[in-house]
């Protein structure tokens, strides 16, 4: 058993529990941490902050352990643990790897929206259908048992919830931890490191997403880069051009084609289904494969 110790203001500190996560071999520990929704009142309502410690393989273990932060933003720490640990192999073998669900996230208040993808493809890739679901999402978030009015969701930002993440070291009673940011996660670590520079004894950023980045705002603009990235390099790649010698060409008579009628198979169903293929369609698929 994993033993627990409370740093000095940790909040509402309960007992790690042995558990199991689908994906992973072996028990790990399940902690809990309760947090004010808002930070301006600690006695307010309140939110369960959840975590997943995977002990040190070590009997003597370093006292620094490793907290993997989630991309998206939006990715569950605990969902996506058993895809990770792996690649957490050696750092796992005398260190303790830590998932924390942030706020709005997996196990921690989450706050999910619907599955769209059995929805038909005209539905998918219409922005003003995009639109009423962001609506629609918003309206149902707002019957959470933890959202008592639209202002409650303005406490599920990337700030608070590194005051939360800081509230599972104390829990643990590190004095200094080591983080690991993919994507969005990168942009968390930054702010955890903004915050807390005393408690942070090494921080790997991996796909950094500065926080100056305004997504999705570069999106169009970045992947329009990638492609032509792609067109030059196939250009100057002699097998490449020789297979596709009007690469370009095609693809700019493809677009002033549009919109018109086409036919594809739903992803998921296998049907075929007819819908009108516009520009703005068509670059969002081609973009978002890049």
């Amino acid at each position: 058993m994993l033993a627990l110790q409370v740093g000095a203001g940790a909040a509402d500190a309960q007992p790690l529990t042995d558990c199991r996560i689908a994906g992973l071999r072996n028990s790990v520990k399940c902690g809990v941490v309760q947090r004010a929704l808002d930070p301006a009142r600690p006695d307010g309502p309140k939110i369960d902050v959840r975590y997943v410690v995977v002990p040190a393989m070590a009997r003597r273990k370093l006292p620094d352990p490793v907290f993997l932060i989630a991309g998206g933003p939006g990715q569950s720490a605990i969902d996506v643990a058993p895809q990770v640990m792996p690649l957490f192999g050696r750092l796992n073998n005398r260190r303790d790897i830590v998932f924390v669900d942030q706020r709005g996230t997996g196990q921690s208040a989450p706050l999910d929206c619907p599955e769209s993808r059995r929805e038909l493809l005209a539905e998918q890739a219409d922005a003003e259908a995009q639109i009423a679901q962001v609506m629609e999402c918003k309206a149902g978030l707002l019957k959470k048992p933890y959202i008592r009015a639209p202002a409650d969701l303005g406490f599920f930002t990337t700030t608070i919830a590194m005051q939360d993440l800081d509230a599972v070291r104390r829990q643990l009673g590190a004095a200094q931890i080591d983080l690991v940011g993919v994507s969005y996660g990168t942009r968390a670590v930054l702010e955890y490191m903004r915050q807390h520079p005393a408690a942070v004894r090494r921080a790997v950023l991996d796909s950094v997403a500065p926080p100056d980045m305004i997504l999705p705002t570069s999106f169009s603009t970045d992947g329009q880069a990638a492609f032509e990235a792609l067109l030059v390099a196939c250009e100057k790649e002699p097998e490449c051009a020789r297979t596709y010698p009007r690469l370009r060409a095609e693809w700019i008579a493809l677009l002033a084609s549009l919109p018109k009628p086409a036919t594809a198979p739903h992803p998921l169903s296998g049907a075929h289904e007819r819908f009108t293929l516009t520009r703005e369609m068509l670059l969002t698929a081609v973009r978002g494969a890049l």
